[in-house]
């Protein structure tokens, strides 16, 4: 590393050489610059006249929108929870009719599905270790 910085210098952006400041190469040159940066300031002041900054918003806007946010917020949270609720009382209930009608059905099918997760983790562990190997994790 220490190669590296003697052989490049700083690892910082280069700027280019540019004559000192005191330094007026001639007085047409400066004249017409200054006149150049008097035009630029100008342009400058306008654009600042021109350009509208708005108003914050008051507080109270702000306030309403976090509230109505919140209140969506809540209801999908309810409406998840509903969800799930309805679907694990499903599986819960079929698994439960299942194993009192026929048991051994349910338990080929509890097998089959026990084997199905497990084939997919190890799936899913198989393909996390390859990008990890590869770099693109």
């Amino acid at each position: 590393m220490k190669w590296n910085k003697r052989k490049h210098g700083s690892m910082g952006p280069r700027t280019p050489d540019l004559p000192p400041q005191g330094m007026k190469l001639d007085e047409e040159s400066s004249a017409e610059d200054q006149d150049l940066i008097a035009q630029l300031l100008h342009g400058f002041d306008r654009m600042d006249a021109t350009i509208r900054h708005p108003e914050p918003p008051a507080l109270h806007d702000l306030e309403q929108l976090v509230a109505e946010h919140r209140q969506k917020l809540h209801k999908r949270a309810a409406l998840e929870w509903a969800m799930f609720l309805i679907v694990a009382l499903f599986i819960i209930g079929g698994n439960m009719f299942l194993a009192a009608s026929s048991f051994a059905i349910f338990v080929v099918i509890q097998g089959v599905v026990m084997v199905g997760v497990i084939a997919y983790a190890l799936r899913f562990i198989r393909k996390s270790r390859k990008k990890v190997k590869s770099g693109h994790a």
